[in-house]
């Protein structure tokens, strides 16, 4: 189909693989290094630029692969050092997020939302040639996924705290 991307390893299902797997992966990371997240700011931020320069190691090694670098980011080295700027801030404070949340709130939402985003990403990465490139797409999507990534683990904390204050504190609790 004409404007569709193609996946660099040769099949959607290989494709979905890698990406369930870096989901797992930056999960595993998160949960791991929780003790340490609780404790500091470092830890969060450290997992979160490991992420980003992973995930757009991805990104430059399928375009260097296949040849297929978005001409604009070829012809405007400023264009693209900021398109790659941005998404590493975007990319690293998914991470950073989410594990503070995890670590200092106990959220499980963040976790759930960063598996999604991550396998989102790694498999639009891992595609090439497509009407859009996939880094365009997630400097206008990755704010609003951030943005619901947040709005879930308030949610989570406001059903937590609604269900501490009202159901467990006046022993009406089924558990």
């Amino acid at each position: 189909m004409p404007g569709s991307p193609d996946p660099v390893l040769g099949n959607w299902l290989l494709t979905h693989i890698v990406a369930v797997a870096a989901a797992l992966g930056t999960v595993a990371v998160v949960y791991a290094t929780r003790a340490r997240s609780a404790r500091s700011f470092l830890t969060p931020a450290l997992v979160g630029v490991g992420y980003a320069l992973a995930t757009l190691a991805v990104w430059t090694a399928a375009r260097l692969v296949t040849d297929a670098f978005p001409s604009g980011l070829v012809e405007d080295p400023l264009t693209a050092a900021g398109f790659l700027g941005v998404s590493f801030l975007l990319l690293a404070g998914f991470v950073a997020v989410s594990a503070l949340l995890f670590a200092r709130r106990g959220l499980a939402a963040p976790l759930v939302g960063l598996f999604g985003v991550t396998e989102l990403v790694w498999w639009a990465f891992l595609h090439v040639r497509g009407e859009t490139d996939a880094l365009g797409m997630f400097l206008i999507f990755g704010p609003v996924l951030l943005v619901l990534l947040v709005v879930a683990a308030g949610v989570e904390f406001a059903g937590r705290w609604g269900w501490r204050r009202f159901v467990r504190e006046s022993g009406r609790s089924a558990s």
